[in-house]
């Protein structure tokens, strides 16, 4: 006896199903994808970067002084001279509050960054300096210096100052016109008291 009635239409429904199944996770797993984050419209340009930083939430002004080949020297009242630029001046705790119309922002960390944006050859010399001092205990004071292209650490130290108006040469490091350290030193040179009476 031979069947007269033939149906793929079980089949075919269950094909469909699994059709509409697949697109449907395909449209799911679409929508979930994060857009490729936009690289920044500004690109930053810089050879070298002083880092200081000090402990957080200290009232202590630790205040940053380079000196560039040419006699520039960088520090809170001279904020841009020759290819050097000072990010910010720390004052310690007293400036780490920023009021903006969604209210109080608190950024307790002591921070201040030069950025050297190009090669001078010559001698640089990076020095630190109690501005201003509330504690008794001394307070450490760590430096890094980081060569950006091709990046290496220079140097990184840490440094005790004690009281008001301590200065501390923290490196004399020569670069050559192509960019390569040498002759990385910590012979003392004061760079606060002629610049301050100006």
């Amino acid at each position: 006896m031979q069947r007269q009635y033939h149906s793929n239409l079980p089949f075919v429904d269950l094909l469909f199903n699994v059709l509409i199944g697949f697109v449907f996770l395909f449209i799911v797993s679409f929508l979930l994808i994060n857009p490729i984050a936009k690289r920044a419209d500004i690109e930053v340009k810089a050879e070298f970067l002083i880092t200081v930083t000090w402990p957080d939430n200290l009232e202590d002004d630790v205040d940053t002084y380079v000196e560039d080949p040419a006699g520039n020297l960088v520090w809170f009242r001279s904020r841009e001279p020759g290819l050097m630029h000072l990010d910010r001046d720390d004052l310690g705790k007293r400036n780490d509050e920023v009021v903006t119309a969604a209210g109080t922002i608190l950024f307790p960390e002591n921070r201040e960054i030069v950025t050297l944006r190009g090669i001078v050859p010559g001698e640089y010399v990076v020095n630190i300096h109690m501005y201003f001092k509330v504690g008794q205990e001394p307070v450490p004071v760590t430096i890094q210096i980081d060569k950006i292209n091709p990046y290496s650490v220079v140097l990184r130290e840490t440094i005790e100052l004690k009281s008001k108006g301590d200065e501390a040469t923290v490196a004399r490091f020569s670069v050559k016109s192509n960019g390569d350290v040498i002759n990385v030193n910590k012979l003392p040179k004061k760079l606060v008291e002629g610049w301050q009476k100006g």
